[in-house]
């Protein structure tokens, strides 16, 4: 029975809940103001080893515009803008088509970015006692958003997602990325064992920098954010100053650029892995959705932020992309295995100077692409990883779930040993769930590199496959669940979605019809066989076609297996001992100052103030089977009328195996004086939404 309940700290005129509780001895500064029973029930949980206390972070220590910026910055700019457009290139074999290919990539971020600001600022929402709804944003990335869309079967959305998050959300891409780079810079031979040193090297900084310090983590992803932005505009003020308008005008001569070059065979595949590569680059587009709850004043800074900042890396990529057609000649531009950024270099600014140095520079300038992209994807994804354990679906979700804070005299721990002050909102990291991010990054890292069997070592065999993979099976296959969903939503009759989303109801149609056959196209045709090319891109002849996308949907089987064998596991619990797997998450929201403040700034649904979360309780137990629970609602029924309270809107009506189902429960009452979750004279809740057993 998976239990969500809400609180909300009265309005201090009306002389509801600050009078009826005692708290702790010791009871920790849990926020000014905060209602005394709320902080009842965090001591109670913080003194309970099966349960978890998050905080969210304070609004001094949340990420404000620039920070979510370089989030974006950090997580587009990558080794897709280097590696990619000369893929496309070669693929295409035309200066127009690979243009119009990553105008495709734009229409994919762009589009993408309305809708998931869309689910951003609308998912979950939640019903005041007055009947008006407000949404409270939340980190996850795609998965509350999927668990939005399909609520049955129990456990299946989170489990497909997660099992193919925690395989493919990594780093290991661009760890062996910038290892490559490095050597480069270094003018160093590559080696399977250098390659791999490196790689894990920079896997274990990211993962240590994170678990010891929240604050420099994100200092680095702003510095290194700015970084990648200037590097950008310098190469494009490159790109102009040693314009080379001879090779411009041949290469976009109307007459040439559409045409195809001379003895290249045309295929489906070849189109397919193009526009792969094309949404590899903007794929990062949504990062912020990782991380939402962190952001200040979400439903003020959210939007316009991640707009403006896809919306402006988009604008380089093309800028850059068009440069690189106006300086290559097309004899180098359509060659397999083109170092595009070192060609683009070494006609521009590197005219005259040695071809060494050229290549020490821009190896340098990879390397910081790919190191900030690392910075921020541990950083996020770490978050995504820990979200996935608060559903209770993965062994050891407590200690997966769990923020822990990190000094040097203790180390990591999960409760700390004051239990006053101090320690709130200070350096508190997902870092079980960064080392489960560390291991799987670590594990492909050693296998994508110690695979390789020829006499010759080269990286792009092992690194080419695990990017394909990636973009397959974590961008176009969760994209086009995303499109075909919100698709739903807009569209089926009787849906009021147009009512609850901030994004008008034509916007968002036309982005999610675009979103959707950008993403279903490549998803689509990446399977059809083309007899003269038999092998991936960049892979040396030896990674076969499918071997990406066959990957991908293994993970996705292996995903659906895992479901399979958690739900007959609980099933068989319940038959065989009784008890039934209860996950009970309570998101404890403030009416205080700062709400207040943010409140002036944003507004809120029908002109209502946006109530803040600032905790939420995550408690995972087993529970006696009282076998006598309506199917679709747990074993607490009401007792009479409720009078407060949040309610989740959209309540699954059916379930199996008596798990709870009946909405998200509240339990908060404002009009008896306490509108706290723990008074139990005036508690009415349900047990809800149902995902356990």
């Amino acid at each position: 029975m998976y239990q969500q309940t809400a609180t909300a700290e009265p309005d201090p005129s009306t002389g509801f809940g600050f009078n009826q509780a005692q708290l702790p001895p010791e009871a920790p500064d849990w926020a000014p103001g905060l209602d005394p029973q709320d902080q009842q029930a965090l001591y109670e949980a913080r003194e309970d080893h099966d349960a978890i206390v998050e905080e969210i972070p304070s609004e001094k220590d949340s990420l404000g515009r620039f920070s979510v910026l370089c989030l974006i910055f950090n997580r587009m700019i990558g080794s897709g803008i280097f590696n990619a457009s000369s893929q496309i290139f070669y693929n295409t074999q035309s200066v127009a088509i690979t243009l119009l290919l990553w105008l495709f990539g734009v229409a994919v971020a762009l589009s993408g970015i309305i809708l998931y600001i869309e689910l951003g600022l609308t998912v979950p929402r939640w019903q005041r006692p007055d009947g008006t709804k407000i949404s409270t944003p939340r980190s996850g990335g795609e998965l509350p958003y999927l668990n939005y869309f399909l609520k049955l079967p129990r456990f299946l959305a989170t489990c497909l997602f997660g099992v193919s998050f925690l395989v493919f959300g990594n780093t290991a891409t661009n760890s062996i990325a910038f290892a490559a780079a490095v050597l480069q810079a270094s003018n160093t031979s590559q080696t399977a064992g250098r390659m791999v040193a490196i790689a894990l090297a920079v896997n274990t900084f990211s993962c240590l920098l994170h678990s010891m310090s929240r604050k420099w983590g994100i200092r680095l992803n702003n510095v290194l954010g700015s970084l990648k932005v200037t590097m950008l505009v310098i190469m494009v003020i490159f790109g102009l100053r040693w314009l080379n308008l001879d090779v411009a005008r041949d290469n976009f001569d109307s007459s040439t650029s559409l045409k195809r070059a001379d003895n290249t065979q045309w295929g489906v595949y070849k189109y397919a892995e193009a526009m792969i590569y094309a949404i590899f680059p903007f794929g990062g587009f949504h990062q912020a959705n990782y991380v939402l709850a962190e952001i200040k004043a979400p439903h003020k800074n959210f939007a316009r932020t991640s707009g403006y900042g896809v919306l402006f890396i988009c604008c380089l990529f093309m800028a850059i992309t068009i440069l690189y057609a106006a300086n290559i000649p097309k004899a180098d531009l359509f060659t397999a295995d083109l170092d595009i950024a070192f060609n683009f270099f070494k006609r521009t600014v590197g005219s005259g100077v040695a071809e060494s140095k050229v290549k020490a520079a821009c190896g340098s300038l990879r390397a910081l692409s790919a190191i900030g992209n690392v910075i921020v994807f541990t950083f996020t994804a770490a978050r995504v990883k820990q979200e996935v354990a608060k559903e209770g679906v993965l062994p050891g979700s407590i200690y997966l779930a769990s923020s822990y804070e990190f000094t040097f005299r203790h180390g990591f721990r999960r409760i700390p040993e004051h239990q006053a002050g101090g320690f709130l909102h200070t350096e508190k990291s997902p870092a079980a769930a960064l080392a489960l991010h560390w291991t799987v990054t670590s594990v492909l890292i050693l296998a994508a590199m110690l695979s390789t069997d020829s006499v010759v070592f080269s990286h792009l065999p092992g690194y080419s496959l695990l990017l394909m993979a990636y973009a397959y099976g974590l961008d176009v296959i969760w994209f086009s669940c995303i499109g075909v969903g919100m698709l739903y939503l807009r569209l089926w009759p009787g849906s009021n979605w147009r009512y609850k989303s901030p994004i008008p109801h034509v916007v968002g149609v036309i982005a999610a019809v675009i979103f959707t056959a950008t993403n279903i196209v490549p998803l689509v045709t990446i399977w059809v066989y083309d007899p003269a090319q038999r092998y991936i891109a960049h892979s040396s002849d030896r990674v076969d076609w499918f071997a990406p996308q066959m990957t991908a949907m293994a993970v996705l089987v292996a995903a659906a297996l895992y479901w399979v064998g958690f739900r007959v596991w609980l099933w068989q619990k319940r038959v065989r001992e009784g008890v039934v797997w209860e996950v009970v998450r309570t998101p404890i929201f403030w009416a205080g100052s700062q709400a207040q403040g943010q409140a002036q700034q944003q507004g809120g649904a029908q002109g209502q103030p946006q109530l803040v979360q600032i905790y939420e309780i995550i408690r995972f137990k087993w529970r006696v089977w009282t076998g006598d629970e309506e199917e679709g609602r747990g074993s607490e029924k009401p007792e009479g009328p409720q009078q407060g309270g949040f309610w989740e809107e959209e309540v699954p009506v059916d379930n199996s195996y008596g798990n709870g189902g009946g909405g998200y429960a509240t339990g908060n009452n404002y009009g008896s004086g306490s509108g706290n979750l723990l008074n139990q004279n005036q508690q009415q809740g349900y047990q809800g939404h149902g995902q356990g057993y």
